[in-house]
Parts: C-alpha cells; structure tokens; sequence
C-alpha cells in the first residue's frame, strides 16, 4: 500500500518539471541536475507508485495514462502547499508564497487594462511572493482556477460556469478589420453594405464565435485561431476579415496594415472580469493582490461601462 513521504514530494516536483518541459534533457536547467539524476528520480517514483509514468526513448517523451492522472494530482497537492504557505504567512503577516495568475492576451496588451498597475503597486510592498503568469485559453484557465492552480483570472468570459465568482471590472470596443490587400480596404465605407461582407472570408476565435459570426451573418468561420496575435496575423494577410479588440487593431491601423471596417455598425463591447474560485482559502497574499487590483481600476481611465 502507497504511502506518501517526504521524498515523494521532490520526486513529484522532477515529474512536473520533466512533464513541463517535454522531456528530461529540457528538464536539467530548470531542476539544475543531470539527465541521470533525473532518470534515477523518475525510476524511483514509477516504482513507489507501482505503475508506469511515461514512455522515453527516440521516439521522444510521452505521457502514459496513469502518467496523466499523477501529473493532475501532482498539480493538485502543490497547489494545496501554497495555499498553506500563504495561509501561514499570512498569520506572521507576511506576504510570501505563490500569486498564480491567469491573463487573457487582451488584458496584457491592453496598456489601459488595470492588472498591470495592479502589479505595479503589489510589488512597491515588502514581499517575498513568487508570482506566475499564464496566458492560455479561457476554458484551460477555468480548470486551473477550480483546480487551485491559478489564484486570479482576468479575462472575458462569454458563459459563466458555477464554482467561480466573477467581478465586472472595464469593458473595451471590439472592431471588424481587414488588411491592405483585402477587397474592402480601399472601398469608401459609403459603399461598404453589412449583407456584402458574409461573402468574405472570416476569422473568429472561439470563445467569440457566437458573438462574432451573426453581426457578419456567417454561419462557419473560415479559420480559427486561440490568440489574438495569430487572428491580427491572418487578418493582415488580406484574406481574412475579423474582429479585434480596438487597441490592438489600432495599432496596426497606424501604420497601414490594418483598417477599421464600419465600426459605427458592427463594433461592439467585450466586458472583462477578474475571477476567483468560490470558497478559496483565506489567503493575505490574494487578498492584498485583490486590493491592489481594485486600487489600481479606482486609478484607471480605462471606459468601465459597456
């Protein structure tokens, strides 16, 4: 029968690290151990557990099932120990442990966006805290936060899902572009007519898609993409039109590789939220991130109504 020690921990965490980093060579800079300590650490582990934890060999890493399941639950426990360093911290008064957070790429590119004065004022505080970014899909940043992976994410969520609390925090407009060489760019927008522009082809990104497609009276979306940096590529390409938040298209709009297709008519307002798990642990890291969050929206001149 398995019993979980010490040593299992820092056996766990190499696991993590190999998993992280696609293999055991990426692994040896982050762990600062050779590849046969590694090895000799993953060996131990698999045999602890009694089961197989990945395959290795020229054919590459991979995961095996059972590696998956020990990898979530590896994420799990190391979740729980932060939330118990910050808890304890917390007691002293101190701010110390792991600030995980999760940012849409339109809340990081946004220079108006609270969050990065947010840190700014964070970080003029005495702390010893290890603060992590991830930019990921909304749906993978909505299991980290129930998961307790992640502490905070500031984002747009088109569904809310039960188990997490959301805070309305600023609204931005969201505008339909094309690119120099596409038919619609040189077109006066008095010519432009909203039933003509289904015959284009267009690209949408998930989460928008049932926002997005019906202003443009398209059923399917021609290309997809996950961020929106790889949307603004293929909109600047000239085959694609598609909607981008306005202080990313407009930058492109400066200089000439994108424009702006009647936004009087189509532009519309994608609200951002900053989430939290329902029934988080008290955390005096969290909630002083969390003040500084709201301090830092009291601050802004960002529009906060739709």
């Amino acid at each position: 029968m398995f019993s979980f020690a010490e040593k299992d921990l820092r056996l766990l965490k190499v696991f993590a690290a190999v998993v992280e980093n696609g293999g055991f060579t990426a692994a040896q800079a982050e762990m600062n151990i050779g590849a046969s300590t590694i090895s000799n650490h993953m060996t131990e582990l698999e045999q602890r557990l009694g089961a197989k934890l990945c395959q290795r060999g020229r054919v590459g890493f991979q995961l095996t099932d059972k590696g998956a399941v020990v990898y979530e639950a590896a994420k799990r426990i190391f979740a729980v120990i932060g939330d118990f360093t910050g808890e304890v911290a917390g007691l002293r008064g101190q701010l110390t442990g792991s600030l995980n957070l999760g940012l849409l790429d339109s809340a990081i590119t946004n220079p108006m966006s609270p969050i990065h004065d947010a840190i700014w004022r964070f970080n003029q505080r005495d702390n010893d805290a290890l603060v992590t970014v991830k930019v990921e899909e909304l749906h993978v940043m909505e299991k980290l936060l129930l998961d307790g992976q992640l502490n905070v994410v500031v984002g747009c969520f088109p569904r809310k899902i039960s188990g997490i609390s959301y805070e309305y925090v600023y609204s931005e407009k969201q505008e339909l572009y094309c690119g120099p060489r596409h038919p619609l760019y040189e077109k006066d927008s008095r010519s432009i007519n909203v039933q003509d522009l289904s015959h284009y082809r267009v690209v949408s990104r998930s989460m928008w898609m049932q926002t997005e497609l019906p202003r443009l009276m398209v059923e399917t979306a021609s290309a997809t993409v996950n961020d929106v940096l790889a949307k603004s590529f293929l909109i600047r390409t000239g085959s694609y039109i598609g909607f981008l938040p306005k202080h990313f298209g407009d930058a492109w709009v400066t200089t000439g590789e994108l424009k702006s297709v009647l936004p009087q008519v189509l532009g519309w307002s994608a609200a951002y939220y900053i989430a939290t798990r329902k029934g988080h642990a008290a955390s005096l890291l969290m909630d002083t991130f969390l003040k500084d969050f709201w301090a830092a929206l009291d601050a802004a001149t960002i529009e906060q109504e739709i």
